[in-house]
């Protein structure tokens, strides 16, 4: 099965392997159903992929950047002119700005 980052992975979708923290603890086992829950606890432990049942056909961020890696180029550019203002070393905004880069660059991806 494919992994798929956690910004790609949706409530209702099942695992199709345990996942563990990075010193080996498990935090779900293979075959739960995710919710909204299990995606913030697996976001506070630096969890950034996981194994989906049945997602082969899910197009993850990564691919789409592989498939036009101008987008992460203009994602960037924009992103630094829209955040110009903010402080860049806070940690809600590094995720705020991550977050939005992903959504710009799904969102210029299916636009082409």
């Amino acid at each position: 099965m494919p992994k798929l980052t956690i910004s790609d992975v949706e409530a209702g979708m099942v695992l199709s392997s345990d996942v563990k923290d990075r010193s080996g603890r498990m935090l779900l086992k293979a075959g739960m159903d995710l919710t909204e829950k299990h995606l913030k606890v697996f976001k506070t432990w630096g969890i950034v992929q996981v194994e989906i049942e049945g997602e082969e056909g899910v197009t993850s961020l990564q691919a789409v950047i592989d498939a036009h890696p101008e987008l992460q180029q203009e994602a960037n550019h924009a992103a630094k002119n829209i955040f110009r203002h903010v402080d860049l070393e806070h940690p809600f905004f590094t995720e705020l700005i991550a977050l939005w880069i992903q959504r710009y660059i799904k969102k210029r991806a299916a636009d082409t």
